[in-house]
């Protein structure tokens, strides 16, 4: 199938939007890229949703498909639900050019489902920006949007807590200073994001505040602080991962298992090895692959790829 076959297709509402036919979308020129916004306009809004779900899902299974021109295109379809996939799209694209679109839909979109999805794809910059991988005015952009969103008081809560999550990474006074009120709020869902922050800033100071919440009574603030305490990487942690590895929720015990996989040490190892027959088999799998990921860290060359 050509661009223009699958064109044609995606403007007749009888033919089936198929994943094999949506991968001529991957890596458009700019030519193809062109012949697709003349083409859009003449989808429904169900078909074109579809479009971009699918779009979604093929990258997500194949990190090698690039439909970033795509997404960025649809930044500014007219459908809330189109930008809000859209931008969800661009969550791991390290493409400098989508970074003022994303800015822009933070700041000005008039749907909370989208700013807090630009959030959320702003977070991979800002992880950039902190790793000296951007220019420090694109940096200066991003932080300061984030920032703006996450001290608006009127701001949607959804969107002020992956502002958080995502500026945490800057990892300067100001963000920390955000951080801290959002962990010292009445809101559980902005303490949730403050504990996920922590781990995202890797700044050791924040473990104390970790480590004590990995016994808080909500589960969903002992996952946070799980997964921030293998983020901080602190061997010190480890007694008290294994604790938590007989959590009475799986997801916190799952959990656990990759915090110790990103900390490594031999406590750690010692765990993950007497979980490789675990009755749990996603604990067993997570178990085998924190393992296999702390081998090659420790030494890289003895991997033989295409053996």
């Amino acid at each position: 199938m050509t661009l223009p076959d699958l064109l044609t297709d995606l403007t007749d509402a009888e033919k089936p939007v198929t994943y094999s036919g949506l991968l001529q979308l991957t890596d458009l020129s700019v030519e193809g890229l062109s012949e697709l916004k003349i083409a859009w306009p003449k989808l429904s809004t169900e078909r074109r949703r579809e479009v971009v779900r699918k779009l979604i899902e093929l990258a997500d299974d194949n990190i090698e498909l690039d439909f970033n021109s795509v997404f960025k295109s649809c930044l500014s379809d007219d459908d809330d639900t189109i930008r809000e996939m859209a931008a969800k799209g661009l969550w791991e694209t390290e493409d400098r050019a989508m970074i003022r679109p994303l800015v822009k839909l933070l700041e000005n979109d008039a749907c909370a489902e989208v700013r807090a999805s630009a959030a959320m794809s702003l977070k991979n910059f800002a992880v950039m920006a902190q790793n000296g991988k951007l220019l420090s005015r694109d940096g200066d952009r991003i932080r300061q949007a984030l920032l703006v969103a996450v001290n608006s008081p009127t701001e949607d809560i959804d969107v002020r807590r992956r502002a958080i999550e995502a500026v945490a990474s800057f990892n300067t006074s100001e963000t920390n200073n955000a951080v801290r009120e959002a962990y010292e709020s009445d809101n559980p869902t902005l303490v949730q994001s403050a504990i996920y922050g922590m781990g995202q800033s890797s700044n050791p100071s924040w473990l104390p505040t970790v480590m004590d919440e990995m016994s808080n009574p909500l589960p969903a603030v002992r996952f946070e602080a799980v997964t921030a305490c293998g983020l901080l990487g602190e061997e010190t942690v480890v007694p008290h991962l294994l604790r938590l590895l007989r959590d009475d929720d799986p997801e916190i015990r799952l959990a656990s298992i990759k915090a110790l996989g990103m900390i490594g040490g031999t406590m750690a190892k010692n765990a993950l090895q007497l979980h490789l027959s675990d009755e749990d088999e996603a604990i067993e799998e997570a178990a085998r692959e924190a393992l296999i990921s702390l081998e090659f860290d420790d030494d890289p060359l003895s991997f033989q790829f295409g053996a």
